[in-house]
Parts: structure tokens; sequence; C-alpha cells
């Protein structure tokens, strides 16, 4: 598994996944792996064999874009305090 560097690639995967959830590259977004908010645009993209895996913005947390939900998501943000 590679991180995607190219930035002109990593926004065109970015915009294709997080259009299909609903969010855009400007949505601010919650990781409910660790509470982290961020924009869609700040996720990490890792390319692997044909496939790209999207991940937290934060290196230190697993969270994928299955983790993912609006950042004023009120259930999700009073499981961190919010």
């Amino acid at each position: 598994m590679e991180l995607v560097t190219d930035e002109k690639i990593r926004l065109k995967v970015l915009r294709s996944i997080l259009r299909g959830d609903g969010f855009k590259l400007d949505s601010w977004v919650r990781c409910i792996h660790c509470g982290g908010v961020f924009q869609g645009k700040e996720m990490r993209v890792f390319n692997k064999g044909d496939d790209y895996l999207i991940y937290c913005y934060y290196p230190e947390c697993s969270g994928s874009i299955i983790d993912i939900v609006d950042a004023d998501d009120e259930d999700f943000a009073s499981m961190f305090g919010y």
C-alpha cells in the first residue's frame, strides 16, 4: 500500500468517493474512530494495486471512508463529548 502524493490524482479519487457518500471536498467531516474533525479534501489516499483506499486525516488513526460522518452529526459528536 502506497500513499498517493500526486495532488491531482488524490483529489480526483477523493472527489469521486466523497460524492458517492454525499460529501464534497470542502465538507467538514468527523472520524468516528478518533473523533477528529477535518475537511474531506484532507483525507489520506493510498493506492493498493488497482484500488484506492481512503483513510482519516490523522496518521495515527486507522479510520477509513466508512468511518466518516458529517461533522455536525449530533449523535456522533456526543460520543466524543462535543
